[in-house]
């Protein structure tokens, strides 16, 4: 196989990589559908543990049109607001649940900015709700009967400024003498929501319960295969002993239920940027659970050990809930294999200290897009002597390109022995044809890790650079990035030795306009990479190939 086939091959891969790519950030952002009302509506019921039925939703809860704040339980506010410097929520007081999330630091597109990331949602276009509850015969939520009907003292509660935490309390009254006070906890600047039962028993018979606490959601969209299986996670995730951090995709817990013991653990759903997880006890046993509650929707939980409560005394059970972005330093404290969450697939080894010097750079810059033009030029100067190589190949093949024409005017089209012939002048100057090709292709899984890197790091998300770029995780709007690294691949084009057959030059010509075509709907941090790269590369490239000509006539005025 000559040069110029083997360097077709390479370009018609790249090509190939930049279509993936593409499909794969369609596939990270697809369209949102509608949620069936139906799938609001519907009961879910669960399986026994213990004799402990995790209840069913009431029938008065599944009505999402009359929640509203006006509608009341009782003499108390059907939905309880809690506002911190992070959060902006809503707690119902049926069942104590979170059915409205929103994170206030993060916007759910470039167009909403100030409006705040929605999370947890009730509504026709999201069903994703976070319940936890504590079973038994004395309630608060009853097997067979249903959730418990809270009141609280107040239906709005706010972090004041001058304060660090916030304490929201539901109160309820169970059988038997037995009050029941569901605490919810949140620390300013804190994405950790510390949910907490506190039972005293004034009556006469012991009191024994389970805590439980899952997550529900309906999936936005499903997503297909992507860019070389790689793809950023939307699904459930549980710890267990023998993975840390499990996957659980909406398909299989469909098919196949998980339930399995496990020492500590946690129970998340993750999608793109965010992720939701109960963080239970570290020392209890707790029996973990997932699969599809109705159709299209799914659930992900626990449920701790019996709580057991003897007459006069007073006992508490406190679980912690995570409901944020995935930054790597928040989750890797609360619990083992949580910072996983932030899912860079199979590439991991690559991504992660990618990432890292990510970091490190934005410290000293305090801007990402600069952070992302240093981090090209380590990686340029890690593959540095790799690159000349391939630039030395290709400089060695332009100085031969009038022989290698004059080979093609003696064979015309015989293209059997223009082919031997070729072979036999890169052994006599002692040319590699895949000394140009191999290089490149080392470099690729780097490419493709920070291509992850920069998809899946929440960081980035809305994260401006210069003028007009106003969030790195997002295309171009004006498309100048995407125009500027079509011109740099075509200049680079004129920098390496034309095919000689007229067909595969037309084809390398044409290059340049795909990939800018591609790279439109592209992330602008990806593609300001990609153009400080291939700045980069046409400077290191124009350098050896002056140093070879310069060479090469040395040795002809000799």
């Amino acid at each position: 196989m000559t040069t110029q086939n083997i360097r077709f091959f390479l370009f018609a891969a790249v090509g190939l990589i930049g279509m993936l790519l593409y499909n794969a950030w369609q596939q990270d952002y697809p369209t949102k559908p509608a949620v069936m009302s139906s799938a609001i509506d519907a009961k879910d019921e669960s399986p026994s543990l213990d004799d402990q039925e995790i209840p069913t939703v009431l029938a008065e809860k599944n009505k999402p049109e009359e929640k509203t704040a006006a509608t009341t339980v009782g003499d108390t506010h059907r939905y309880i607001q809690v506002k911190t410097d992070v959060f902006n929520l809503k707690i119902d007081t049926v069942g104590g649940d979170i059915t409205h999330l929103i994170l206030s630091d993060y916007a759910e597109s470039q167009e909403s900015y100030g409006e705040g990331y929605v999370l947890f949602d009730e509504s026709a276009t999201r069903y994703y709700v976070a319940q936890s509850g504590l079973t038994g015969e004395q309630g608060p939520d009853k097997r067979g009967v249903g959730r418990a009907k809270y009141h609280a003292a107040q239906p709005a509660f706010q972090l004041s400024e001058k304060d660090s935490q916030l304490f929201v309390d539901l109160h309820y009254h169970a059988m038997n003498h037995v009050d029941v006070t569901k605490r919810f906890i949140f620390n300013r600047g804190s994405y950790v929501i510390e949910v907490e039962y506190i039972v005293d028993n004034k009556g006469t018979q012991n009191y024994t319960g389970n805590f439980y606490a899952r997550l529900k959601r309906q999936p936005s969209a499903e997503k297909g295969g992507g860019f070389l299986g790689i793809q950023t996670f939307t699904g459930a995730a549980v710890h267990t002993q023998d993975t840390p951090y499990k996957k659980l995709n909406f398909k299989d817990i469909a098919e196949k239920p998980f339930e399995q013991s496990v020492k500590g653990g946690w129970a998340a759903m993750v999608e793109h940027y965010f992720v939701s997880a109960w963080i239970p006890n570290s020392e209890a046993t707790n029996v973990y659970q997932a699969k599809e509650i109705q159709e299209n929707i799914y659930m992900v939980g626990l449920v701790e050990p019996v709580l057991t409560v003897l007459p006069g005394e007073h006992k508490s059970i406190k679980t912690k809930l995570y409901a944020g972005p995935e930054i790597t330093e928040d989750l890797e404290p609360l619990a083992p294999g949580l910072d996983l969450a932030v899912d860079y697939g199979i590439l991991w080894p690559i991504c992660q200290p990618i990432f890292w010097l990510l970091k490190k750079l934005f410290q000293l810059t305090q801007n990402w897009g600069a952070a992302i033009i240093l981090v090209t030029v380590v990686i340029k100067l890690l593959f540095y002597k790799l690159s000349a190589s391939s630039y030395r190949s290709m400089g060695n093949m332009r100085k031969l390109q009038p022989k290698m024409e004059a080979l093609k005017e003696r064979y015309g089209e015989d293209k059997q022995k223009f082919s031997q012939a070729v072979m036999e002048l890169y052994k006599k100057e002692k040319i590699n044809p895949l000394g140009g090709c191999f290089p490149v292709l080392i470099q690729i899984p780097v490419f493709i890790a920070l291509y992850y890197v920069l998809l899946g790091s929440v960081e980035l998300r809305e994260a401006p650079f210069i003028f007009w770029i106003t969030d790195l995780s997002a295309k171009d709007p004006y498309y100048v990035l995407p125009i500027l690294m079509g011109a740099s691949m075509l200049i680079q084009q004129k920098l390496n030795p034309a095919p000689p057959d007229p067909v595969q030059a037309k084809v390398m010509m044409f290059m340049p306009v795909v990939f800018t075509a591609l790279f439109l709907s592209f992330p602008s941090g990806l593609v300001l990479y990609w153009f400080v790269n291939n700045v980069l590369s046409i400077l290191q490239q124009w350098v050896i190939t002056r140093k070879i000509e310069a060479t090469s006539k040395g040795h002809g005025a000799k």
